[in-house]
Formats: structure tokens, C-alpha cells, sequence
């Protein structure tokens, strides 16, 4: 199978259509070989995007060939040779090398007609957008933010999670709503996670003063850093915790903290990174709590045998040619 840069760059973006979906993975399955060399680049596609570094192609062709456990043949090294320097060229078409807000700016666009801007962040990546007023927003995996400025206000719309260095102006005041809630800066560093299938809106402040507002603009709620505001979208009910600026940064930092979760909850921030789905066949294991760091670096098997080492439970995985893969807890 010869590939191309182009339906590399379009299948590890996301970019590709249905149609080249199903003829690079029909291809791909005709080959064992080149399909673990392609989970492989992968693989380092996204431990890349992570870490904002440009790539050494012969030393990371060296460090995935040692990985390789039966390479027979003299034509397997030159075609993985060959497929490492297709994905170094797609990452350098893409600026993962450096300028990983380009992951953002690909997927924005202007809405001319009402000036407003939109902005998404690749599944499986961390963008960073810079407003014109200095403000720097990063977005997390598979999150959307909208912008615009109406008179003498700031506004944003979040879906997903953000975290916010806002440029504060005294007369120029910056609000991000969040389905039913509204943060307004007050000079002030947060995190934002309001994912529209998730049940809890959580403020997380880091720096400054913030405050939460209803959407009919009534102040719920006042932060001093270090706090965090959970809205509960069902009781429309508001409680301030604790929250350490370690946990509240870690996704920007390529790493999912882990503070005594369920599995079930777990899961989902997983399935958000990785673009993968999880079944439960053992509702018994959906309320196992677990503590500790995972590297987003790490492949999602990976996780996965770390996590099946202290609960109980076994898996299995469904690739999909198209769509998301799903993953099966038993």
C-alpha cells in the first residue's frame, strides 16, 4: 500500500471524508504490518501535539522500530521509514512543531455578517487561540468557543472546556456563557467545563476575582482563587469546593489527574480525548473510584491495563472503519 501525505494529514486531523475513511482503512486491514506501523504514527501524532515539540524523524524511527516485535524483512524498514516521514511532513504542514494554535485557526472561521469568530479544537489535541485584546483562551479536545464584541462588552460561548488568561479592562468587560450559566472577569484566570452532555458546569478559579451569574444576569455566586463553582444543571442549585491549581491546569499540561473519580466518569474525559466510546456489560465496576496521573501521551490500551490492574473488570474493543471505536467493560 503506497500512502500519501495528504490522506495521511486528513485522517489523523479528522478531515477525511467517510469516502477516504473507508478506502484507507479497507487498504490499511490488508496489511498487519502497516496497520500497527500506522496505530504506531498515530500514535506519535498525538504525543507530539502534546508536547509542542518538532520531531527528529530517524530518532523516532528508531525508537518505533525497537517496538516493532518481528521486523523480517529489509522492505518493512524503508516503508516504516517511509510512513514516519509522511506523518513528520504532516506534522510540519500542521506546525505541531511549535505553533500548535494552528489546530485552532484551521478549524475557525468569521462569521462576517455578525462579527463573530468560531473556534475548535481537534480531537485528541490542545489548541490555543490569542484574542486581538491579548486574551489567551486553550481550548481542550473536541471544545468550540465562540466570540464577538457588542459595544463596549466582551462576549464568549462555550460548549466543551476552556481555560482562560483574560486581558482585563475596566471598561471593557469580559462574560463567557455556558449553557446556563454566565462567568464575568473581574480580572481574572479560570477554567471552564461545561461539556453540553455533562450534568455539571464547573468554574474553577485560579487568579483574580470572578463571578457566576444566572442567565437572566442574577450573581449566584462570588470566587476567590482556588475555588470552584459547581452548577448542578438539573436543581438549577450552585456549591462552592476546593480545588487545587495542579488539577485545574493538568489538561493543559498533556495529563488526566485523577481525584478519587468513579470509572463511569472517568471514562467519559477518556473517550473525549481518545475519540473512542465506552459500553458498561459490568454495571458493577461503573462506581469504582480511582486516584492518580496518566500521561494523555499514553495510548488508550494503555490506560486501560493501568486501570484494569486495581479494578476489576476485563475489556474488549470494536474498531470502526468510520465513526468511533467502541470499547466494551466487562
Amino acid at each position: 500500500m503506497t500512502m500519501d501525505e495528504n490522506i495521511i494529514i486528513h485522517i489523523l486531523t479528522g478531515e477525511a471524508t467517510l469516502e477516504e475513511q473507508e478506502v484507507f482503512y479497507r487498504r490499511l486491514s490488508e496489511s498487519e504490518e502497516e496497520e500497527e506501523i500506522f496505530y504506531e504514527v498515530k500514535s506519535l501524532w498525538l504525543h507530539s501535539s502534546m508536547n509542542h515539540h518538532s520531531i527528529d524523524v530517524d530518532s523516532e524511527f528508531e525508537l518505533l522500530w525497537n517496538k516493532i516485535k518481528h521486523p523480517k524483512e529489509i522492505i518493512a524498514y524503508s516503508k516504516l521509514r517511509r510512513i514516519l516521514q509522511y506523518a513528520a511532513i504532516a506534522l510540519v504542514i500542521l506546525g505541531i512543531g511549535g505553533i500548535l494554535g494552528y489546530l485552532i485557526s484551521q478549524k475557525s472561521h468569521l462569521d462576517y455578517d455578525s462579527g463573530i469568530q468560531r473556534f475548535t479544537a481537534l480531537k485528541g489535541s490542545v489548541g490555543i487561540i490569542e484574542l486581538a485584546d491579548g486574551t489567551k483562551v486553550w481550548l481542550n479536545s473536541g471544545s468550540q468557543i465562540s466570540y464577538h464584541e457588542v459595544g463596549n462588552q466582551r462576549l464568549a460561548e462555550l460548549s466543551g472546556e476552556a481555560y482562560f488568561e483574560i486581558r482585563h479592562k475596566e471598561h471593557f468587560p469580559f462574560s463567557v456563557r455556558a449553557n446556563q450559566i454566565i462567568v464575568r472577569d473581574l480580572g481574572t484566570t479560570f477554567n471552564l467545563k461545561a461539556y453540553p452532555e455533562d450534568k455539571l458546569i464547573e468554574t474553577s478559579l485560579v487568579e483574580g476575582e470572578a463571578e457566576i451569574l444566572s442567565s437572566e444576569g442574577n450573581i449566584l455566586a462570588a470566587l476567590n482563587p482556588g475555588d470552584c463553582a459547581v452548577y448542578h444543571l438539573e436543581d438549577k442549585d450552585i456549591e462552592i469546593v476546593p480545588v487545587t491549581q495542579n488539577v485545574m491546569s493538568a489538561w493543559r499540561d498533556g495529563k488526566f489527574v485523577i481525584r478519587d473519580q468513579r470509572l463511569e466518569d472517568i471514562f467519559i474525559d477518556l473517550s473525549r480525548w481518545y475519540d473512542v466510546k465506552f459500553k458498561f456489560e459490568n454495571n458493577e465496576v461503573r462506581d469504582y473510584r480511582y486516584t492518580g496521573t496518566i500521561r494523555k501521551s499514553t495510548t488508550a490500551q494503555q490506560v486501560l491495563k493501568m486501570l484494569k490492574l486495581t479494578a476489576n473488570f476485563q475489556y474488549r474493543i470494536i474498531e470502526k472503519q468510520s465513526g468511533s471505536d467502541i470499547i466494551i467493560i466487562y
